[in-house]
């Protein structure tokens, strides 16, 4: 059940990504998404250093089995201490603005103002939204982001086309709403856990510290990985349209992964958890291959049509100007596709506490990612960037895998992963072959090849019988969560 309702969740979020990102390439030019992009990334980077991995600490640490005291101690312990915290860092970040402002360019510096208003709104928001997690609360948590998601759309898509058309006006209508959702999860939190505050405890405040803040620093370095790109164009080439053109093409690269890799996670992680503590690893294992030995093949699907259509289906989207990104989309979003698998696949350290471990990991990839990126960059500009990624997620993968305990990795068997691969360049050399039956503009290309990779994919797996028998396990033990 908790599947199928981050399922359709994510699927309203994507909904409104694509109704939004049409719309929002048209109206922004690849230099206003360049600064959109740009500053995005230094929201992430600062937001999750303030957190203090406070989210992790609650979600791993929440007394399921406790009773209304219990539940008092976690609330002052492991959420409003940490707030506190997190917040006492934000001043600093705030008073570092107000001194150096004045050497931002002036067409910033709104933006920087709306940006430190975000901050604690959005940490506080992050850590409700884990106390949310932890109880399993799926069906809040499905109707508040399909709320958040849709709120915003319509705000930001007003505020571009009537009254700021830049990246200010995003930023600014993302504020509004997003205190319209802190305000919200306030008073969903004071109804969760009523009653007086309790003074707080050293032993768990520095328990949930020493698992949150490697986390931190994990969660840190993952922005990084996936952000600190954007930062480096902007650095090595000057240029707010070189980023520009990277962050359509992997703002909907992230779109389209979300609704597999995304949606895998929030089932899966909760699901182990409790597996993990009740049954131990190999109940845990038991889950991984329901869900992989399925989850595979329709990786395998998605791969085949991003690269027979996924360009036809930016340009269809963005308009043929921003064209220039279509490439970018195609390659990050097959990286990103493949990364939900094996992230599934190596999920183990955490459930051991071995995050220092998870960190090292972390760490080493960004600092590759980052090595990878400069020299590339200077060389190839945004596709450098793409390279750089793709090879810095490869790295990431197999380094998981390898250090993942052994009684907790599951990969699917080699034939599977291996049809999976090959089916797309297969099906790409059949549409080249033919040449897309002659369609030309990008619908009907995308039409064609939708409906040339489909068709032998539902033959294929009609004829598996281990597919059948997957996808029953899988729902079920989905349904049990």
């Amino acid at each position: 059940m908790h599947y199928l309702r981050y399922l359709g969740g994510n699927l309203m979020v994507i909904a409104a990504g694509f109704v939004s990102f049409p719309v929002m390439t048209r109206l922004l030019d690849n230099h206003q998404f360049g600064i959109l992009g740009y500053y995005e990334a230094w929201l992430l980077v600062i937001a999750g250093l303030l957190k203090l991995g406070a989210q992790h600490a609650i979600l791993r640490f929440y007394p399921h089995q406790g009773g209304v005291i219990a539940l008092r101690r976690f609330r002052t312990d492991y959420l409003l201490l940490p707030f506190a915290l997190s917040m006492s860092l934000w001043l600093v970040c705030a008073a570092s603005v107000v001194l150096m402002i004045d050497r931002f360019p002036a067409d910033d510096q709104p933006i920087l103002w709306v940006l430190i208003l975000t901050l604690p709104l959005l940490i506080w928001s992050s850590f409700v939204e884990a106390v949310m997690y932890a109880l399993e609360r799926s069906d809040i948590s499905l109707w508040l982001k399909i709320a958040w998601r849709w709120s915003e759309l319509a705000l930001v898509l007003l505020t571009i086309a009537m009254i700021e058309r830049s990246a200010l006006g995003v930023f600014s209508a993302r504020l509004v709403v997003l205190i319209v959702v802190a305000a919200w999860l306030t008073l969903w939190f004071r109804r969760w856990c009523r009653g007086r505050i309790t003074r707080p405890s050293r032993a768990p405040v520095v328990a949930g510290l020493a698992f949150g803040v490697p986390m931190m620093f994990t969660e840190l370095v993952s922005v990084l990985f996936g952000f600190a790109d954007r930062i480096l164009l902007r650095t090595l080439t000057g240029s707010f349209t070189e980023v520009g053109i990277y962050t359509i093409g992997y703002g909907l690269a992230m779109a389209v992964a979300a609704v597999m890799g995304k949606t895998l996670d929030e089932a899966f992680l909760p699901t182990a958890l409790r597996l993990y503590k009740a049954s131990g690893a190999q109940a845990v294992v038991e889950l991984k291959r329901d869900m992989l030995d399925v989850w595979v093949l329709a990786v395998g699907l998605a791969t085949a049509l991003l690269l027979c259509v996924g360009q036809d289906l930016l340009i269809l989207l963005a308009g043929k100007d921003k064209a220039a990104s279509a490439p970018v989309f195609v390659a990050i979003a097959i990286g990103m596709v493949w990364n939900s698998l094996f992230t599934i696949a190596q999920y183990g350290l955490l459930l051991q506490r071995r995050a220092l471990r998870v960190l090292v990991i972390m760490l080493t990839a960004t600092v590759l990612n980052l090595l990878l990126n400069v020299p590339l960059i200077l060389a190839w500009g945004v596709t450098g960037a793409v390279v750089a990624t793709l090879l810095s997620y490869g790295f990431l993968a197999l380094v998981q895998l390898w250090q993942c305990p052994s009684e907790l990795r599951y990969l699917p068997p080699v034939a599977r992963l291996a049809s999976a691969a090959l089916f797309a360049p297969i099906m790409l050399g059949l549409l080249v072959q033919i040449e897309y039956f002659g369609a030309e503009s990008p619908f009907a290309r995308l039409l064609a090849g939708t409906v040339t990779v489909l068709l032998p994919a539902l033959v294929l797996a009609a004829m598996d019988g281990k597919l059948r028998a997957g996808i029953k396990r899988f729902l079920a033990a989905m349904s049990k969560s």
